[in-house]
């Protein structure tokens, strides 16, 4: 497993640099949903549709959270940009017996009320019009191990309505069930339902 390790510098260079492209990329960007972390730490839990996704996340912490920035990877693709590390990165290997030393290491960082975690659930790429997500069961294990820990469901939605650049709109809710997988998928999947809803009636 390649663990995170922080660099101050390369943390400055990243939060320029995506801040400039997001800036330069979108109309503009919208957050939907206040919420008040306190001094917890954070699991955000995206859907995971485009190669933005764990720069969406970047920019809600900044915007948002400011607190540490750590994202789980694929081991094949840290290995070939192992500069990731450096900004909060570490890796998992699907289908390995280092899936727990993973998930145990997400585990550490919860413990930790200056730490945010971006885990996607779904463990793959689908497109945002999918609307029935599916699940592995990590974010169940992360969940029941991890107490005083604030779970946020994120939904990101891109849309070009009527402009050349496209507008983000960030939905973000706390999630208050129970750690049960089946629970963690409907209450997400129905979230998504009314951030569509909410889409098409509000930012067209």
């Amino acid at each position: 497993m390649i663990r995170a390790k922080h660099s101050k510098f390369f943390v400055f260079f990243f939060n320029w640099y995506i801040s400039r492209i997001i800036h330069s990329h979108f109309r503009r960007v919208v957050i939907v949903g206040q919420i008040k972390p306190e001094k917890r730490p954070i699991l955000l839990v995206p859907n995971h549709f485009s190669w933005w996704d764990g720069f969406i996340a970047w920019h809600l912490n900044e915007t948002h959270f400011k607190r540490k920035y750590h994202v789980m990877m694929l081991e094949e693709q840290l290995e070939k940009h192992g500069y990731f590390t450096k900004i909060g990165a570490f890796s998992v290997r699907p289908g390995s017996r280092g899936v727990m030393e993973s998930l145990n290491y997400c585990r550490s960082i919860m413990t930790d009320g200056q730490n945010l975690l971006v885990f996607f659930p779904q463990g793959e790429l689908a497109s945002q019009h999918e609307h029935n997500l599916v699940f592995k069961s990590g974010i169940e294990r992360i969940i029941q191990s991890s107490n005083d820990t604030c779970v946020i469901l994120v939904v990101a939605l891109i849309d070009y309505f009527g402009y050349k650049k496209p507008t983000l709109v960030i939905y973000q809710k706390e999630y208050l069930g129970i750690a049960s997988l089946p629970e963690i998928q409907n209450t997400y999947n129905d979230f998504m339902q009314e951030c569509i809803s909410k889409q098409n009636n509000h930012f067209s």
